[in-house]
């Protein structure tokens, strides 16, 4: 039973290691409950609607596949922290 213990300690913490480096390392993250409300609030009231994939990638927020009341669908990249515009692109897929 030690011998199993011995292995598994460290295979645990070494897990628990790179979780916490891959999250601090600014890996692509699907935003939080929280964060998806508040990201959603803030693209109704541009007028956009129907997001397709929404990541966060450090400093910004990925939005691809959203659609504008000009009809058309954009990719949108926006600031984490205020969540404003920074860029926009009609999206050709």
């Amino acid at each position: 039973m030690k011998t199993a213990a011995k292995i598994a300690l460290p295979l645990i913490l070494a897990t628990a290691l790179g979780v916490a480096a891959n999250s601090f390392a600014g890996k692509d993250r699907p935003p939080t409950p929280e964060e998806r409300e508040k990201i959603m609030k803030k693209l109704e009231a541009l007028g956009y609607s129907s997001p397709g994939e929404i990541e966060i990638e450090g400093k910004y927020i990925e939005v691809e596949d959203v659609l504008h009341t000009d009809g058309k669908r954009y990719e949108l990249k926006l600031d984490a922290k205020t969540l404003e515009v920074v860029k926009r692109k009609v999206d050709n897929d």
